[in-house]
Parts: C-alpha cells; structure tokens; sequence
C-alpha cells in the first residue's frame, strides 16, 4: 500500500476504490474495527458480524460514487451497516425456516477468524485495540461515541440527555470516531 493511500482522504479513496484495489484496501483498514464493533454489538454474533461487515464494504465499494462529502466515511458506512443489520433481522426468520427445509446448514468461521472478529469488536478486554483506542479519547467523545455507536441512541436524544445541541453531539461523535480510526490506525502492523 502506497504512503498516498494511508494519507489520502476516505473520499478520494472511494473515487478511486473500483480502479484501485489498494485504495479500497486502505479505506477498509481504517474503519473495519469501528464497522465490526458496532454490528457485533448488535448481532453478538462472530459469524454474522464478519458476514454483515463484509457485505457492508461490499455495499460501499458498490455505491463508492453515492458518498458526498470530503470528511470521514465512517457515518456513512455505519449508515449502510446499520440497513444490512435491519435487514439481516428481517430476513432471519424466513431464512432459517427455508434452510430447514432444504437441510442446509450455516457456513461456519474457523476458530481463528472468529477469534479475530472477537478481538477486534471485544470492548470489555483492556488489550483489544478498540478498548485501548476508546480510552485514549476525550470523555465527552468517548461517551458521545459508546452512546451513539455501541447503544444505538439518537443524536437528538443524547443532546437532550447532556443539555447541549444536536450538533455538538454529532462533532463529539465525528471527531471520535477520527481520532479512533487514527489510533487503531497507528496500532496495525
């Protein structure tokens, strides 16, 4: 990977990701963590959370030319993890019922790669790279970010909660998660 994938900008990266392999390689690097930690928390699931983070890049190399905006990619992403998980829930049941129909079982992970799912998306372990990241924040980040990301609330609903606008909930919540996406950045081999 090229020094101008790791600095360029997420927007350049998916302009650039269907063309560039490298590009979309970096732009995944940056946020597979975040998008992972927030479809674990939802799905507790090792298996799902690889599959639906998988479908979530998918998606967003797919649709690299629908993001507007030169800032981080990371809303935009957790907005289309957020739609598969919805989806995935809605889906669950008919799914189930047809593969007991046709007797077919669930691809399983190995142990390995969903040792690596776990790791990334484990908060509670104090030596996860997310944990390490989440307590290198600020406290109103740290807090904005657990709320918004990990609890699902709304921004709207956070800034009634802390008494303050919607917008300072949603810088509080941007920056975050740059400077978690810095941090686990900094921490990958």
């Amino acid at each position: 990977m090229t020094l101008l994938h790791r600095t360029a900008p997420d927007a350049a990266l998916l302009r650039r990701a269907a063309s560039e392999p490298a590009a979309f390689a970096e732009l995944y690097l940056r946020h597979e963590a975040v998008v992972a930690g927030y479809l674990q928390r939802r799905t507790r699931n090792a298996e799902v959370t690889a599959d639906l983070t998988a479908e979530t890049f998918a998606t967003a190399l797919l649709r690299a030319d629908r993001f507007s905006g030169d800032g981080p990619a990371i809303a935009w992403l957790l907005g289309i993890a957020r739609n598969l998980h919805l989806h995935w829930l809605r889906r669950g049941r008919a799914e189930a019922r047809a593969r007991e129909r046709l007797g077919v079982e669930l691809v399983v992970l190995s142990p390995a790669s969903a040792e690596r799912v776990e790791a990334l998306t484990e908060v509670d372990d104090p030596r996860s790279p997310l944990r390490i990241a989440l307590a290198g924040l600020p406290e109103a980040q740290r807090a904005a970010v657990l709320a918004y990301i990990l609890d699902d609330r709304s921004y709207d609903d956070l800034a009634t909660e802390l008494g303050v606008p919607a917008a300072t909930v949603r810088q509080r919540v941007s920056r975050g998660l740059t400077r978690l996406r810095t941090s686990i950045e900094g921490a990958r081999p």
